[in-house]
């Protein structure tokens, strides 16, 4: 199978992640509000996950700028 180069896409902004956690976050309360508890507090913890990532790069941005 012959490989391809994979398209060309704008680079993510720390902006654009923000803005998918607080939509996962209403999910989140969407969930628990309709009695899905355990579905609910998984996807928490994976959102608490990923602003913790998110901390990082931002961490990792600034040192960079700052050099």
């Amino acid at each position: 199978m012959p490989k391809t180069s994979p398209e060309s896409k704008p680079a993510t902004t720390a902006a654009d992640i923000e803005r998918s956690i607080q939509a996962l976050n209403k999910m989140a309360e969407r969930l628990w509000g309709d009695g899905r508890e355990s579905e609910a507090k998984a996807l928490l913890d994976a959102l608490d996950a990923l602003n913790r990532a998110l901390d990082r790069i931002r961490i990792g941005e600034s040192r960079r700028v700052l050099h």
